[in-house]
């Protein structure tokens, strides 16, 4: 008998293992996903006015994430709470249904397979609490308006129309989400008026973050009577928040004025109109101001600023110093640009500073031509913009004057040294030629320190080594023309139906068009608030609906031809 104990032992191990429940391992890879086989209620039942809900599949499932997966609109809240027994589904919605309406459930990746977590493809389930099923839809595409780009995974809602709601306290009634063409379906609608909108929900509380989602809305309630409807929405960045002051008070060496959100514009003045008062923006919501005073202890201020969606402050402050700190930020400049358009014969630069600029030494700036003459430049070669925090250089040179063809550093002759001024002062032979040179000292800013010296050299754009695009729009209607790069940033605007962007480099680019309908030459982004929605934007695109322009050296492409049709809700 002891052989037999001798074997029992691995075979109750056996017997034991193969007991447990597991998932297979090898084999073929399932990627057949599971299918419904009914479902309590059935798809577009009526009078239906249970709390639990069965969906009963061709395999074994699991869920998946109910609560951000499972999208119910009505909206019920989100104590829905579901369970997987085998190849069963319980949805318990815990919730009272209203009346006579139409619930959908959109399950998305909510429910899947327990082998390779194959989602359910496109299961949808319509009932209704009453006699009758809606069956109106809302459809269309969400996209970026700005870059022209479908949008997936945005959220899709529709409110019923009323003067008193706010995308940005109430939840959506109806949603649903885009697909990654960016398209959405608001289906099982009842006829009505609804405020239609769309927005990123990252926090997926179905209400609109203004601070920190992108969103796009229908200005005009969304009528829908016996027939579906189409409906676009572009969507921007837009901080519809409160705009209110939070706190004013000295920092280090300067006075802050901090509000809760980004200053489109401000002005800052005297209160009595007797001293001039020097500020910036430090950041988007702070502005710096700077101290200018002499012996005032402090001073009131008239601050008047706007948001992005004019909403406004308008209010008296008073400005006071903090005499015990002596730390100032360093005064710096950044040359952004420099370039001689050969075929204009003219000069054109940029410099960015880190503080407002009191004085501008103009004469002290200088090209070395060669080793006798110089380029010089006057008060009518620049202008200082941007609160005096960006000097724009713009100079018209002699025709004789050509920055293509460098001359080497020579030494002056004993007749030069002689008939030059510069005889006893020498240049250094350091200094290159046809370099742009400013020395330090030649700006000092308004705390009167000044800048380091700066020394580059010159850009050449000729028409060999750039492009040159014209563009036409058909309209009667204001329009502001962009050309872009490939990062969206604008490189050059017009507002005009016809241009050309000469000494363009070499590249791929993008064409926008504003349609200004109010003809202020600036694009509007619209506020909800007001029911006002963007100024449409369209892009230029071939008929393969390609956006980007492919521009090369010593080329003219164009007139490109922009019509209104381009304008139509079509991205």
């Amino acid at each position: 008998m002891k052989w037999f104990y001798f074997y029992s032992i691995p075979l109750i191990f056996l017997i034991t293992q193969c007991a447990k429940q597991t998932q297979p391992t090898g084999g073929i890879k399932d990627e057949i996903p599971p299918k419904l086989v009914r479902s309590n209620p059935a798809d577009r039942q009526t009078n239906f006015n249970k709390n639990e809900i069965e969906l009963v599949f061709d395999e074994m499932v699991q869920v998946n994430s109910v609560r951000e997966q499972l999208i119910i609109t009505p909206a019920i809240g989100k104590k829905f709470e579901a369970e997987s027994r085998k190849n069963k589904v319980v949805l318990k919605l815990n919730a009272d249904l209203k009346e006579n309406t139409t619930y959908t459930l959109s399950f998305r990746e909510a429910i899947q397979d327990i082998t390779e977590r194959n989602p359910v493809i496109n299961l949808k389930l319509a009932f209704s609490t009453g006699d009758v099923i809606d069956s109106l839809s809302i459809q269309g595409i969400v996209y970026n308006l700005l870059e022209r780009k479908p949008l997936k995974n945005y959220t899709v809602a529709a409110i019923l129309h009323h003067d008193t709601i706010n995308i940005f306290k109430h939840e959506a009634q109806w949603i649903t989400l885009t697909n990654e063409k960016g398209e959405y379906s608001l289906d099982n609608l009842k006829a009505g008026a609804y405020i239609v909108y769309a927005f990123e929900d990252k926090n997926k509380n179905l209400i609109v973050d203004s601070k920190s989602e992108s969103y796009g809305f229908i200005g005009d309630s969304v009528v829908l009577t016996t027939e579906n409807l189409k409906k676009n929405l572009p969507v921007v960045r837009l901080d519809a928040r409160d705009f209110k002051l939070i706190s004013a008070r000295p920092i280090a060496t300067y006075f802050n004025i901090r509000t809760t959100k980004g200053i489109r514009e401000f002005t800052l003045k005297d209160a009595k109109n007797e001293t001039s008062i020097h500020a910036d923006l430090e950041d988007a919501s702070t502005i710096r101001v700077f101290n200018t005073l002499t012996n005032i202890d402090s001073i009131a201020v008239r601050l008047h600023a706007l948001d992005s969606i004019d909403n406004k402050i308008d209010t008296t402050l008073y400005v006071k110093f903090d005499k015990r700190s002596a730390s100032r930020e360093k005064f710096s400049a950044k040359l952004e640009a420099l370039e001689f358009l050969k075929n204009k014969s003219t000069l054109r630069g940029e410099i960015i500073f880190s503080k407002p600029v009191a004085h501008v030494q103009i004469d002290s700036f200088y090209i070395r031509l060669d080793s006798v003459n110089n380029l010089t430049f006057t008060k009518e070669d620049y202008k200082l913009t941007k609160r005096n925090t960006v000097l724009l250089l713009e100079k018209l040179l002699p025709k004789d004057i050509d920055f293509t063809q460098p001359q080497a550093p020579r030494s002056r002759t004993t007749r030069e040294r002689s008939t030059t001024k510069e005889e006893e002062k020498p240049e250094p032979k350091t200094i290159p030629y046809n370099n742009l040179i400013i020395p330090k000292g030649a700006i000092l800013s308004i705390e009167t320190d000044s800048a380091a010296s700066i020394q580059s050299p010159i850009k050449i754009i000729t028409p060999e080594n750039s492009a040159t695009l014209i563009v036409e729009v058909d309209t009667k209607q204001s329009v502001i023309i962009q050309l872009l790069n490939k990062s969206y940033k604008v490189i050059a605007s017009i507002a005009s139906t016809k241009t050309r962007f000469e000494n363009v480099p070499p590249g791929d680019y993008f064409l926008r068009v504003i349609l200004d309908k109010n003809s202020n030459r600036v694009w509007d982004n619209g506020n909800f608030y007001k029911r006002e929605e963007p100024e449409p934007i369209t892009f230029y695109k071939t008929e393969k609906g390609i956006q980007t322009i492919n521009l090369k050296a010593n080329w003219e492409v164009g007139p490109l031809l922009i019509t209104e049709q381009n304008f139509v809700d079509n991205p």
